[in-house]
């Protein structure tokens, strides 16, 4: 009996001490992961992104702007049309000299 109890009390020691192990293991991973979000915020901070928000933000704007400058382009273009099929190309005209006599 005392053998069976000497193992069992020892199984029980490897438990404890097995759980102890893995509970440190689990603290220093979390504590390692807190450490490297907080060097990563830092470097993220030092590069100076823009977060996703202020990027749809100015897409949106350059979107518009394009749609405008496309739009600009045609009107111009239609007005160059028109200038060129109203207006026919003068013949320079040459002024005569007058001379006094």
């Amino acid at each position: 009996m005392k053998k069976q109890k000497q193992q069992s009390s020892g199984l029980d020691d490897l438990m404890a001490l097995t759980e102890i192990a893995v509970n440190l293991l689990l603290g220093a991973k979390k504590e390692a992961a807190v450490h490297l979000s907080g060097k990563r915020e830092a470097i993220v901070r030092k590069l100076d992104l823009v977060t996703h928000d202020e990027f749809d933000v100015a897409f949106a704007m350059i979107k518009k702007i394009r749609i405008a400058q496309d739009d600009l382009n045609r009107r111009l273009q239609a007005l160059e049309g028109k200038n060129r099929v109203s207006s026919p190309q003068k013949k320079p005209v040459k002024k005569q000299i007058r001379v006094k006599k």
